[in-house]
């Protein structure tokens, strides 16, 4: 069974489609059903009979069930790119065979959107940790794109409009059983930052600083009284830059502040390194602070911007137990204080309203770059945590936690 979700709060499965919709495009349609092979069946029987491409996990399965409906099931490798696909699909795995490589899926996405009559894409799961990629991969892109997801008790396939209603037609659903609505569009949206705001990170980050710095510099003098005045410095939002900026501060000729930012930079591919074996023992000391169900309550849109490199944030979802769209520092220009990942967002989601909830001063600048930058959109900052104080402005938020400023009323 399947069910085509425009308006999620208006039909069955409430809880899944809100989700649903979060992970999708405000503008795109997002069909519902139980399983991956449910959504898959509705494809075979939507599309025209034609060559499908498989990744290798998916050929045992399907391959009969392709043949019995009247395609011509191939593996993958014999699908290159080519000028005439019409009628053709290409179904690939993200998570069970490597596809995920952006050389293995780029081309057929890039043919998807610019031939004449462009085969059907359909990408299954997550490229994870880049899941902000895969989460825009079937929305940004103009053509024959899908992207199926799935989740406990439930599956989706998100894409363009015009493209879910054919699967909701195909499904045997009348129109009148599926109506297309217009999505809505300029609502709100709630960006969260992770460490702080969705987990307390406890000592985690501490000390595997700590222990990194120890390893790499067994001379430097550091303590915890260190760490969190780099913190509250602001610009070292990412540990890894945190520790290379200690090392470079120490280094013992110095450098001029001209030459600083050069030598953290050359000192961050170590301590990332170094940073990483020791948090892989030190993330046990994390804990979250909301449940999804807690959090599902807000009537608009949820993503997070963070300072977490995709791995971390990975991790970070799977304490949670849940994941939201995200924009993680895997570049410079998405590193708070910067604020492009809040505007990234915030078009996302075609948002009027932006609230974004963090606790230090990385976070505010980032909220207040994006006003400043795009100041026909009404945003608005909320400091949470034990130094909201010091962060927060007269017209900010401040709520000791999320689930206080949740439960409060005071969200725009």
């Amino acid at each position: 069974m399947v069910k085509f979700q425009t308006d999620p709060d208006s039909r069955p499965r409430q809880e899944d489609c809100r989700l649903a919709a979060r992970l999708g495009a405000p503008e795109g349609g997002v069909l519902c059903g139980r399983s991956l092979q449910d959504l898959l069946e509705t494809v075979l029987v939507s599309q025209p009979r034609g060559r499908v491409f498989l990744s290798p996990s998916l050929q045992p399965r399907w391959s009969r069930r392709i043949e019995d409906r009247g395609g011509r099931p191939l593996p993958l490798e014999d699908a290159a790119p080519a000028a005439d696909r019409s009628g053709d699909q290409v179904w690939l795995d993200l998570g069970a065979d490597g596809s995920a490589d952006p050389g293995a899926v780029e081309p057929f996405l890039a043919l998807a959107g610019g031939a004449p009559e462009p085969p059907l894409v359909v990408l299954l799961g997550d490229d994870a940790p880049a899941r902000d990629r895969t989460q825009r991969l079937a929305v940004d892109r103009p053509g024959r794109v899908l992207l199926l997801r799935e989740t406990p008790g439930a599956a989706y396939a998100l894409g363009q409009p015009a493209l879910v209603r054919t699967l909701a037609d195909g499904a045997g659903r009348s129109p009148d059983e599926v109506p297309f609505q217009t999505p809505r569009t300029g609502g709100r949206l709630l960006v969260l930052d992770v460490d702080g705001v969705l987990i307390d990170p406890g000592r985690a980050f501490m000390e595997a600083v700590a222990g990194a710095l120890g390893q790499l510099a067994p001379e430097l003098a550091w303590g915890d009284r260190d760490y969190l005045k780099l913190k509250r410095a602001g610009s070292f939002n990412n540990d890894f830059r945190l520790a290379a900026g200690a090392l470079a501060g120490a280094e013992p000729d110095g450098a001029a502040p001209a030459e600083l930012e050069a030598r953290i930079r050359a000192w961050e591919p170590r301590c990332t390194v170094a940073v990483r074996e020791h948090y892989a023992r030190t993330r046990r000391l994390e804990r979250p602070l909301v449940a999804w169900e807690q959090l599902s309550a807000f009537q608009g849109h949820l993503a997070v911007c963070t300072g977490r490199p995709p791995e971390e944030l990975a991790s970070a979802f799977a304490l949670l137990g849940f994941a939201l769209p995200a924009v993680s520092d895997r570049a410079p220009h998405l590193r708070k204080p910067r604020p492009e990942g809040l505007i990234q967002l915030a078009d996302t989601f075609r948002a009027e309203r932006i609230t974004f909830v963090g606790d230090s001063r990385d976070d505010a600048a980032a909220l207040r770059g994006a006003r400043d930058l795009r100041p026909d959109l009404h945003w608005r900052f909320a400091a949470v945590g034990a130094d909201r104080g010091l962060v927060a402005q007269a017209q900010d938020l401040q709520a000791d936690g999320l689930m206080d400023l949740l439960e409060s009323g005071d969200l725009p």
